[in-house]
């Protein structure tokens, strides 16, 4: 618990520093809400959850414009801490939260693909993956695929990631594929090491400015969507509130604030991290 508590309030205190980063990165940006509107797309979530924090602006922009979207759900989230709630239980639950906020975000339950792999044990079996989501592509056709981040640290959301591309290499997908943070945004502002690299000046100050400089992010407007999104996130009950022993909730105040509440939803060309994995 002690280590938790320190987490939780070194990730209180960085939030002002975290948001300034993400505003001067995003003012590089590049605007890419009409194209995104427009596309159909197959969403891979590592957990239930994940589509609504890192996708949630995206997928009700494109329905609001008649675009289908399919959200691959690829594990089944079991593992996730929630104190009086056996594995089993938990997995029925997160389920039945995702199709609620699947319908907050205009997804039809028949568009949810729950895949039901281990969670914690995704990148156990990345080929089973793989062969899965390259059948949904084959199956959906989607023009897009939005996929984790390569260096987001979380050992599901890295093989997620990395199962996607592969799926797509070999289905010979030739549509559009950007991906997503969600856990990036927890590690001070997008370096290596996922919170366990140790604490150094190039750290504090050379990464985040390298960051800012070398990549340039792709931008969805999130003004007046925001609430909706919520909305979607709120149907997550297991993941947003304490649980019975009053334990915090498995989502950090940076991750939610970063998903939640800047002006815009943020993507990056595949592989634009890859050296940060």
């Amino acid at each position: 618990m002690a280590d938790a508590a320190t987490f939780l309030g070194r990730d209180e205190l960085l939030l002002p520093f975290r948001r300034g980063f993400r505003w001067a990165w995003a003012r590089r940006g590049l605007d890419l809400t009409v194209r995104m509107a427009r596309t159909s797309a197959l969403v891979v979530a590592p957990h239930p959850d994940d589509e609504t924090l890192g996708c949630g602006v995206s997928i009700l922009r494109k329905r609001d414009a008649g675009r289908p979207v399919h959200i691959a759900m690829v594990s089944d989230g079991a593992a996730a801490p929630r104190s009086g709630i056996s594995p089993a239980e938990l997995a029925a639950i997160r389920r039945e939260e995702a199709r609620q906020a699947g319908g907050r975000l205009g997804v039809d339950a028949e568009q949810l693909h729950f895949l039901d792999f281990p969670d914690g044990g995704v990148c156990d079996q990345v080929d089973e993956v793989s062969a899965r989501l390259a059948e949904l592509l084959e199956a959906c056709q989607p023009e897009q695929m939005l996929i984790p981040v390569s260096c987001e640290g979380h050992p599901d959301h890295n093989a997620s990631g990395a199962a996607a591309r592969r799926a797509a290499a070999m289905t010979g997908y030739t549509g559009q594929v950007l991906e997503y943070g969600v856990w990036l945004w927890t590690h001070w502002p997008w370096t290596r090491g996922y919170g366990t690299e140790g604490w150094s000046p190039r750290r504090v100050f050379g990464d985040p400015v390298d960051r800012v400089r070398e990549v340039r992010p792709l931008l969805v407007d999130a003004r007046g969507y925001r609430e909706r999104q919520l909305a979607a996130l709120a149907e997550h009950v297991s993941q947003t509130t304490p649980d019975e022993a009053g334990n915090a909730p498995t989502l950090p105040a940076s991750l939610l604030a970063a998903s939640t509440r800047s002006p815009v939803e943020i993507y990056l060309e595949v592989g634009a991290l890859d050296h940060l994995a």
